[in-house]
């Protein structure tokens, strides 16, 4: 018994697992984002230009070492190594498309795989619009979808939009909810009494 080599078949069937789960929820984000129907805009929110933070470097960080590895000439890497690359590159799909935020005719998806995170038009109570740097933040205010009629749960969820579609997203936000109610902005008031 070779407890070196117990820790590395241990260390691979590790990474052979991670690289399973990254591709399955890869595959998922990927099936839920062609899933949305109708979508009016889109734009990413990650912290790295719009790209999440992370995963673009940890994929920049695996192809670095793949070219080290390959110029070298280092062959016993090769699988290790294209484990590495595979989840990295699953790992920013998913963080990629979860980031972006999604405005659709049936509503606001802020993550794609957080239900939690998306609302239906109908559902907006009431919203407020504060300035920020490089753009504005939404609050929507919004209820929880329940069967009981006589308890209603009030639910915030915040959204930052980019200078770029403010305009854009403003038109929008007329046309589906703009009759009921109007946008309070500029205001003097608490912006985090809202939780």
């Amino acid at each position: 018994m070779n407890i070196s080599t117990d820790i590395y078949s241990l260390f691979v069937l590790l990474l052979a697992m991670f690289t399973l789960g990254a591709t399955f929820l890869a595959a998922y984000t990927a099936a839920n984002a062609i899933r949305l129907r109708n979508i009016r805009m889109s734009w990413k929110s990650g912290k790295l230009k719009g790209y999440p933070l992370f995963s673009t470097l940890f994929l920049g960080f695996t192809a670095f070492v793949a070219y080290a590895v390959y110029y070298y000439e280092i062959n016993q890497f090769y699988t290790l190594l294209g484990c590495y690359s595979w989840m990295g590159v699953c790992w920013f799909l998913s963080s990629y498309f979860t980031n972006k935020s999604y405005i659709t005719d049936h509503g606001i998806v802020k993550n794609i795989n957080d239900p939690s995170q998306t609302i239906a038009w109908h559902q907006i109570s009431d919203y407020v619009e504060k300035p920020a740097s490089k753009g504005s933040e939404y609050v929507f205010i919004y209820h929880e979808p329940s069967e009981r009629v006589t308890r209603t749960t009030l639910i915030r969820l915040e959204l930052f939009v980019p200078d770029r579609n403010i305009h854009k997203f403003n038109k929008i936000i007329d046309l589906k909810i703009g009759k009921t109610m109007t946008p309070v902005a500029d205001s003097s008031f608490d912006f985090k009494a809202f939780e």
